[in-house]
């Protein structure tokens, strides 16, 4: 690949962090989003604005070879709320026809819950900007991985959280429907590796273990040094539940993804041809990778 690599939405967040640390050192990047950010500072080129604004900067593409986009919002909502970046989205698109850049990486999602994907906005939207970009011409990756975890997530960091807080943590059903949690730096590897034209155009990306969600609790509780209690929930009880917390503002799970989650479609292996071996979470328990160390691991 020739050119700058444009990381929109920079190296912050989940996966941007692992991104930006599996990019920097490989390639030039020039990030674009709207503050600075300490973990960017003398590392990458930074321009600031909003792929969701009016326009776009007049010279960010200069140099461009290729872009990554991990701009989307994760809380669900009206569809006013996706319009403006998926119009921004389709605007850097056509400026990326017309400067002539190679290649263009979306981090995209799994197949969603069937009925979720043809009427909520966070799905519409999006599948419908990644339709437009797989016929623009320019060489694509989508890369779909599975559940992300990072220091700081929202899904192990708090759920590792709340163990350490309470006696007694919720299994919704039996736990028998599958996670492969995938780590945020070997996500940014599978990026590197489009960006380097070897990776398929549509990859879904699990990480090395497929477990059973009740296998994910107990091995949280051991990382923490607890032995919880499960309280087990029926999933029409979770979901109510799930409601109910989202209408007072408690965000930790919304009723899209518990859906996900109990469908069972989240477990799907590594990529064929993945440039290295991924990091199993027992692992990043431990301490390895950019993870804490647990102190209650026994």
């Amino acid at each position: 690949m020739q050119g700058k690599v444009l990381l929109v939405g920079g190296g912050g967040g989940v996966v941007g962090s692992g991104v930006l640390e599996e990019l920097v050192g490989r390639f030039p990047v020039r990030s674009f989003h709207r503050s600075p950010l300490a973990t960017e500072q003398g590392r990458v080129e930074f321009v600031p604005g909003d792929i969701s604004g009016p326009e776009l900067p007049p010279r960010l593409l200069d140099g461009v070879g290729a872009v990554v986009n991990l701009i989307w919002y994760r809380e669900p909502g009206p569809d006013a709320r996706f319009r403006a970046p998926h119009e921004g989205l389709r605007r850097l698109l056509q400026r990326c026809r017309e400067a002539g850049v190679e290649r263009f990486v979306q981090i995209s999602l799994p197949p969603g819950p069937e009925r979720w994907e043809r009427t909520i906005p966070y799905f519409v939207r999006r599948r419908d900007f990644e339709r437009e970009l797989l016929h623009s011409g320019l060489t694509v990756n989508l890369v779909r991985p599975s559940a992300v975890f990072a220091p700081r997530d929202r899904l192990i960091a708090v759920m590792l959280g709340l163990m350490r807080r309470h006696r007694h943590f919720p299994l919704f059903g039996e736990g028998e429907y599958h996670l492969s949690p995938i780590w945020h730096r070997d996500v940014g590897a599978l990026v590197a590796a489009a960006l380097e034209g070897q990776l398929g155009k549509d990859v879904l990306a699990g990480g090395p273990e497929r477990l059973r969600y009740l296998e994910l609790l107990e091995l949280l509780a051991r990382a923490v040094g607890r032995t919880p209690r499960w309280v087990h929930v029926s999933p029409g009880t979770g979901r109510w539940a799930i409601r109910a917390m989202n209408a007072v503002g408690y965000h930790a799970l919304y009723l899209y993804e518990y859906d996900w989650l109990l469908s069972d479609t989240l477990g799907f292996p590594p990529p064929p041809g993945a440039p290295r071996p991924f990091l199993p979470l027992e692992r990043f328990l431990r301490g390895e990778g950019d993870a804490p160390a647990s102190p209650g691991w026994k």
